[in-house]
């Protein structure tokens, strides 16, 4: 009779924690079971080496979901993929240790980016696209100064502001700098859209109270 799947799950869990009680191999057991798209194709029981096995798993699409979960956990705990050059041919000099020439290239490096890091790409690099939308030329050329509760008049007319614009100037102050284009502005915003309580594209909300932040001078426009 045909197992169902919570069978022969309850069948993979039994066997596996059996098998932890013994001496194990440096090889991988593959058990492959029927299932409700059809029978066995090629052999039900597999056993291969640890590196076959794992670059199968790593390829294969059902692995997919816990490959980028890990990625990502990994990322955030301040880990680095490094991808470098393979063949010699790929290799440059980079430095001279005791004496020996070492050589090595690398392609591509990634970590998590620091928001001051996020903020100065998105106010310089062309086209750069952080929140799914490239930033134009535009907003990376209008800059304005935070004024953020400079004095008393400022923190009266802060006061007299609707929330979401309150918000918004708190979270600008939040960033940690004084300087913003519209694109680090947005992005900013974009960030903690969450807090401004809105179905609006951040670039939008901004636009509707800029105007009336310069003229109280919550921002001072500045020249390019």
């Amino acid at each position: 009779m045909e197992q169902t799947t919570q069978e022969v799950n309850v069948d993979v869990q039994r066997e596996a924690a059996a098998a932890l009680g013994q001496k194990m191999s440096t090889k991988v057991r593959v058990q492959r079971y029927a299932s409700a798209l059809g029978p066995v194709v090629g052999p039900a029981l597999i056993i291969s080496p640890l590196n076959k096995v794992a670059e199968a798993l790593a390829d294969s699409g059902f692995m997919r979901p816990w490959v980028v979960e890990q990625i990502k956990q990994h990322l955030l705990n301040g880990g680095t993929f490094t991808n470098r050059g393979t063949d010699i041919g790929d290799y440059e000099p980079a430095i001279v240790s005791n004496g020996q020439q070492l050589h090595m290239q690398v392609r591509s490096e990634y970590r998590m980016a620091s928001e001051a890091e996020v903020l100065t790409y998105v106010d310089n690099q062309e086209f750069a696209n952080v929140t799914g939308k490239a930033v134009s030329k535009r907003a990376q050329e209008r800059k304005y100064v935070l004024r953020y509760h400079e004095g008393p008049e400022l923190i009266q007319a802060y006061d007299s502001l609707p929330r979401q614009a309150r918000v918004m100037l708190d979270i600008l102050s939040e960033a940690g700098r004084e300087s913003f284009t519209e694109a680090s502005i947005e992005m900013v915003l974009t960030e903690n859209v969450e807090r401004l309580k809105t179905k609006q594209e951040t670039s939008v909300l901004f636009g509707f109270y800029r105007k009336r932040l310069v003229d109280e001078g919550h921002l001072e426009e500045a020249s390019a």
